[in-house]
């Protein structure tokens, strides 16, 4: 799956957030309190172990539509499509989602794209992936503003500093593309201070293509 911005396809992984809702107790003899407890005790046991079959049953649903992708199968389609569909919300589900999503957009259906990366209901671990998928969508479309606002979203859904600093780059090249290269060499500066980053050497040659058009800083 082409990623937008050039970065890899996420990797499987678990949502992070638990869906288990706080069971309160509530108390009116020792018997029932410990048939109560009972039972909720077995009853989250059983959802932990379904909700892990469930994960496992995603996963190797979306390696089987990849599989159908990379052999150029016309079924790979319907595959991703049951697969996102069925698996909503688990980390296999949501990549089904996003590959058959970028298939819309490579297909010139970007509509399509961007309903599907709507429709991921819980997006989770993936949510900075999504953001971006769709920014991707709209660069495509020559759509550069929109694509920039998605940039940024998926900015402030990343968790890990060098993935934000990159997708705030992408942000800054579309935020030029749209015309709006004051807001572009905001975040190029924001990128340059930070020598740290591996963003920062970049930012400073942007920063100077920029200016020099603009003819200030």
């Amino acid at each position: 799956m082409t990623n937008p911005g050039g970065a890899a396809r996420p990797p499987i992984a678990a949502d992070p957030d638990s869906l288990l809702e706080t069971f309160q107790i509530y108390r009116k003899q020792i018997t029932v309190t410990a048939i109560v407890v009972a039972v909720v005790v077995g009853g989250t046991f059983l959802w932990k172990a379904n909700k892990a079959r469930r994960e496992t049953q995603a996963e190797k649903a979306f390696f089987d539509a990849m599989t159908l992708t990379s052999r150029g199968d016309q079924s790979a389609a319907d595959a991703l499509a049951k697969a996102a569909q069925r698996y909503d919300g688990t980390a296999g589900g949501i990549q089904s989602a996003m590959l058959y999503a970028q298939s819309k957009f490579d297909a010139g259906k970007f509509a399509d794209g961007q309903k599907l990366l709507d429709g991921v209901s819980s997006p989770g671990a993936f949510a900075s992936g999504i953001e971006a998928l769709k920014a991707a969508g709209y660069e495509s479309e020559q759509k550069y503003d929109q694509a920039a606002a998605h940039y940024l979203k998926a900015v402030e859904k990343a968790s890990l500093s060098g993935q934000k600093d990159y997708l705030k780059g992408e942000a800054a090249r579309a935020l030029t593309n749209a015309g709006k290269r004051a807001d572009a060499v905001k975040l190029w500066k924001e990128l340059a201070e930070r020598p740290g980053s591996p963003m920062a050497s970049e930012a400073k040659i942007r920063l100077g293509e920029l200016t020099a058009t603009t003819g200030k800083p």
